[in-house]
């Protein structure tokens, strides 16, 4: 059976015609999803005798069953160099308290001695390192990593986790470290 496009419908290779529409480059992209709040983590691998983290504001709940959670990482960064040399990853869930926790793992010209000195990190027999002061940790396994444009999206499997404290999510939302708002 043939399709055929109604007139109210664009082809899926045009942009649709609106007037506040515009080209969808990088710079577009960035500024729309700064409406966005994303939860922050900071992300640490052990490679050999190196501890290397960052920070990450792409992180997200993949499945249930089983315990799949995914980010993003920047190709050519010190923290893709690390999880192309190990497997297992630990995810930290920052507090809303945490800003300069993540401020300090989002420095991409530490080495790895510089960015370890300045962390609580402690290790949890089982469940790779914890940052004290976290919302949660998860020890997990890498499942899969996805070429994806100038990142590689990485799915690890969560072998294991810690809760933290009871206290809010650290959010990035409008360039800047936030909290959660009130209710709605």
């Amino acid at each position: 059976m043939k399709h055929t496009l109604t007139p109210d419908v664009a082809p899926a290779d045009r942009a649709p015609e609106h007037p506040d529409a515009v080209e969808a480059t990088g710079a577009a992209l960035r500024a729309l999803l700064q409406t966005m709040a994303s939860p922050v983590v900071v992300v640490t691998v052990t490679a050999g005798d190196e501890t290397r983290g960052a920070t990450i504001g792409s992180f997200a709940s993949v499945s249930l069953d089983p315990p799949l959670v995914s980010f993003n990482v920047t190709h050519g960064t010190q923290l893709h160099a690390a999880l192309d040399a190990s497997d297992d990853f630990t995810v930290h869930l920052l507090a809303d308290d945490q800003g300069d926790v993540a401020t300090h793992f989002a420095r991409p010209d530490l080495t790895a001695a510089e960015q370890t000195a300045g962390a609580d990190l402690m290790a949890v027999p089982g469940a790779g390192l914890r940052l004290d002061g976290s919302v949660g940790t998860l020890a997990c396994t890498a499942e899969a990593r996805i070429r994806a444009g100038d990142h590689s999206v990485v799915i690890g499997r969560v072998t294991s986790l810690v809760a933290g404290r009871d206290a809010g999510p650290l959010l990035y939302y409008r360039q800047s470290y936030r909290g959660v708002g009130g209710e709605v």
